[in-house]
């Protein structure tokens, strides 16, 4: 193999498919990125049989080929060099010279019949999504994605399509995040997606024109991005019934600025530490929501106007759970809906019904 890329795109190209690479495995392949060379073209796949990036991109193919080179290596080469072009030429015993203007590399590569072959999409179950409308509903949800691993099924992202409706679905036991949109594609699937994977996608294909394309089964799911491919495999386990868990009926509603309350939640978190995790206590009561805290460090008060239809009502939270939700709605204003002091709090927005959020309270020493 013998190739001659524009460094700047081979760098891009390493540092994306370079986060589906494994870290460490006993498997030396896996730590490496694959290298095709065909027909003027260049492909690179990272691969640690979890999750998938490829891509291809035109480069000067002067002999076809394929090797599997050290991603950490490689990247580091490419990305440290003073040249705008990079040079790799490959024999048949694995050696491999990399040149960067004056500066010269000789590395060894490994067999390319030692990579783990790459999942090919099933044609039978796609969908075409808009790549805004893509992002929109990861944006939503993504904050709310569990990291406990001993509930492998709410580390991903539930997506669903049914009733020409995708809902996408998150949670990690304190809060609930649920995004749905009408869309004009038929079919009908459940299937929960690592968080990971949802996070890549949602780098590759950015705020850019276009539609993505999701293929999926029953173990994997491949989402074809601009040039990129990137494949998962799916998580398995049992979600929870979401419907369920939130709550129809309420007494208490509040409707206040997205952006003030923000505000107010920062200013009263600078007296909440890592050690010192006190929930804030709201009192939702005519015209306000008060907000207050207190620490070992000190007390601090502060409120937010709200339009208060019930009350009042006092009510603890974890301010993170809170920030988290509040910056994750991009709405002007949203709407507060409580039914007591130790149930749970279902957000949306006052003008539309982009997402529901749902977030636990925290209960007080004296409850």
């Amino acid at each position: 193999m013998k190739i001659i890329c524009d460094k700047n795109t081979l760098s891009e190209a390493i540092q994306t498919v370079s986060r589906a690479v494994a870290v460490k495995s006993n498997l030396a392949s896996i730590e490496g990125i694959l290298f095709v060379a065909e027909n003027g073209t260049l492909t690179l796949t990272g691969y640690d049989f979890e999750m998938g990036i490829k891509t291809t991109f035109e480069c000067d193919v002067e002999l076809e080929g394929d090797i599997v080179l050290n991603a950490n290596l490689l990247g580091n080469i490419v990305r440290k060099s003073a040249s705008d072009e990079i040079s790799i030429e490959c024999d048949d015993k694995m050696n491999c010279k990399i040149k960067c203007g004056v500066a010269e590399y000789n590395i060894k590569g490994i067999d390319s019949t030692d990579y783990p072959d790459f999942p090919a999409p099933s044609r039978d179950n796609s969908i075409k999504i808009d790549n805004s409308l893509f992002c929109e509903m990861v944006d939503y949800v993504i904050y709310a994605v569990s990291q406990d691993e001993k509930r492998p099924a709410h580390t991903g992202v539930l997506v669903k399509l049914e009733n020409r409706k995708l809902t996408m679905v998150a949670l990690d036991g304190y809060r609930l995040a649920v995004c749905e949109r009408e869309v004009d594609f038929e079919g009908n699937f459940s299937m929960i997606v690592p968080a990971k994977a949802m996070n890549e996608v949602r780098k590759i294909v950015g705020d850019t024109d276009g539609k993505l394309t999701i293929f999926a089964n029953r173990r994997y799911i491949i989402f074809n991005a601009k040039e990129f491919i990137v494949l998962s495999r799916l998580l398995e386990g049992e979600f929870l019934d979401y419907n369920k868990a939130i709550p129809k009926n309420f007494s208490i509603k509040a409707t206040l600025n997205t952006k003030e309350f923000i505000n107010v939640i920062d200013r009263v978190s600078l007296i909440i530490t890592e050690r010192l995790k006190n929930p804030v206590k709201l009192t939702v009561d005519e015209g306000a929501i008060e907000v207050k805290c207190t620490t070992e460090i000190g007390a601090v008060y502060d409120e937010v106007s709200a339009d208060v239809d019930g009350g009042p009502l006092e009510i603890g939270f974890n301010n993170k759970y809170l920030l988290d939700a509040l910056k994750a709605s991009k709405q002007d204003e949203l709407v507060f809906q409580f039914t007591g002091s130790l149930s749970p709090c279902v957000i949306t927005p006052k003008d539309n019904d982009a997402f529901t959020y749902l977030v636990l309270p925290v209960r007080f020493k004296n409850d």
